[in-house]
């Protein structure tokens, strides 16, 4: 006894120290919030091969999880060579390892031929771009010209807005020229050597975002040779830590979690080659210019869900338009078809339901995250929240069911107040005058359904009423029957 209470007193003792001691950190992290996101940011920056790896490794499991059944669907005497038991483990090795290796080689040689196929004519389609502006800006302007004759008001109003825009722009560069008379040397040497500064730290950027790749490489060959392993580490610990109910469901919903951004990126990736390809075959029919370039623009952006096509379609139409207004027309049109082709069609026979989330939720998912991480959060929000959305969901039913509320979402639509016997209630309009309190409205609900009982009573009681009538009508003998009475009495 003496021993519980010594425990337990031991307990209460680092249980206040501990919650001291977060508050403390609390209270640091607050005042030396600088510090600690620089070394977030280190910290961050260190381990970005290791992030790298582990995301090669997540989206290149299932290809090679698909190779290694086309390898175990072969005859046993042709994968194990008559081994049994433990010696077979030598050779699911070897399995794991060409299985790697075979999956690796396809992916550099795709990209490779993709790259070499594309690059070219991405390099092509932008110096075009860069020789021939001037006289895109030249055909630009006959066209505004053109649209302006025809619209005197419209011309008038712009020439207003371009005469105060120069005047303004006219000032300001004055200005600058006089006050900077005797800094222009040092200006000139300052920009110059900006621009260096500039090179030699994009080119430091390119190096070690290449030893990045090279070493996330060299992790996910790692990871995936010995998945297996880690996972069951990872496991372990989750079942050492928490109880067996509480780990099994988070176990449950990890699986959940991998399951959705699997299908939503795996689908996803899918249905953006898909309407590449597409766009390049619609641009090339309609003759649209630098069609390559357009159909990869809009391939990519097309990750987004919603707002991706019209992300991408958005400077690829400005674009056209400086080197053709009646192609740009066209391509506009295309566009909006084509998304409607993949929003109605090509994207729900793909993706199906592998967020379940309505198309309200998606958008504000999208603005949430691209928000706060810029393209990356609009590509990933939708999975994220599809997530959040789930475990929300799950914890809100799970409280119903005690309750023993129903689940069904329509139920809730009308529904005012809820009685003591689970019943669903609508309260009449005329009942709802100003803010009560939560006794006021026990008593409202209660007269309410007073008022009701009465009404249901007074509606039974006029049904009996009208019933007894009916029965006396039927009981008294009608004219007809009087006279067939009477003809048998006279005979």
């Amino acid at each position: 006894m003496k021993f519980d209470d010594e425990h337990k007193h031991f307990a209460w003792g680092l249980t206040a120290f501990l919650t001291g001691c977060a508050l403390l950190l609390f209270f640091y992290v607050l005042n030396h919030f600088a510090v600690v996101a620089g070394i977030f940011d280190t910290v961050c920056e260190i381990l970005t091969p290791v992030f790298m790896g582990l995301i090669f490794a997540y989206l290149l499991s299932p290809i090679i999880n698909f190779m290694e059944k086309q390898f175990y669907r072969l005859p046993d005497r042709w994968l194990y060579h008559g081994a049994v038991g433990e010696a077979r483990g030598k050779y699911k090795r070897n399995i794991r390892t060409l299985t790697i290796l075979l999956t690796y080689i396809l992916v550099f040689v795709a990209l490779f031929g993709f790259f070499n196929l594309l690059i070219p004519e991405l390099v092509s389609s932008i110096q075009n771009i860069v020789s021939r502006f001037p006289d895109y800006i030249a055909n630009f302007e006959v066209w505004i010209d053109g649209l302006l004759v025809r619209f005197p008001k419209l011309q008038e109003s712009v020439n207003d807005i371009l005469n105060a825009s120069t005047s303004g722009i006219e000032e300001l560069i004055m200005n600058r020229l006089a006050s900077t008379d005797g800094e222009e040397t040092t200006a000139i040497l300052s920009t110059t050597g900006g621009v260096v500064k500039g090179v030699i730290s994009g080119g430091v950027s390119v190096l070690k975002l290449l030893l990045n790749i090279l070493v996330g490489i060299m992790v996910s060959i790692y990871v995936v040779n010995s998945k297996e392993l880690l996972l069951g580490q990872c496991k372990k610990v989750i079942y050492a830590l928490m109880n067996r109910d509480r780990a099994n469901s988070f176990i449950h919903n990890i699986r959940f979690t991998n399951k959705t951004f699997l299908g939503f990126f795996s689908g996803k990736i899918v249905d953006s080659i898909i309407i590449g390809i597409l766009c390049f075959i619609l641009t090339k029919i309609i003759g649209t210019p630098y069609a390559t370039l357009i159909s990869v623009v809009v391939g990519i952006t097309n990750i987004i869900p919603y707002f991706g096509p019209f992300i991408g379609a958005i400077p690829c139409a400005l674009l056209i338009l400086m080197v053709d207004p009646r192609q740009c027309l066209y391509f506009i049109i295309m566009i909006i078809l084509l998304q409607q082709f993949d929003g109605n069609i090509l994207g729900p026979k793909i993706l199906g339901q592998s967020t379940g989330l309505s198309s309200l939720w998606v958008i504000i998912a999208i603005t949430i995250f691209g928000g706060l991480f810029k393209f990356a959060g609009m590509v990933i929000g939708v999975p994220v929240f599809a997530v959040l959305y789930t475990g929300i969901s799950s914890y809100i039913n799970a409280r119903l069911m005690e309750k023993h509320l129903t689940l069904d979402t329509k139920k809730y639509v009308h529904v005012d107040y809820i009685d003591e016997n689970d019943q669903f209630v609508k309260l009449p309009k005329s009942k709802v005058k100003r803010i009560l309190s939560r006794e006021a409205f026990k008593d409202l609900a209660k007269r309410n359904e007073n008022e009701t009982e009465l009404l249901e009573a007074q509606v039974l009681l006029d049904l009996d009423e009208h019933r007894d009538s009916d029965n006396e009508r039927n009981s008294q003998p009608s004219s007809a029957d009087l006279k067939r009475s009477a003809k048998k009495k006279r005979k």
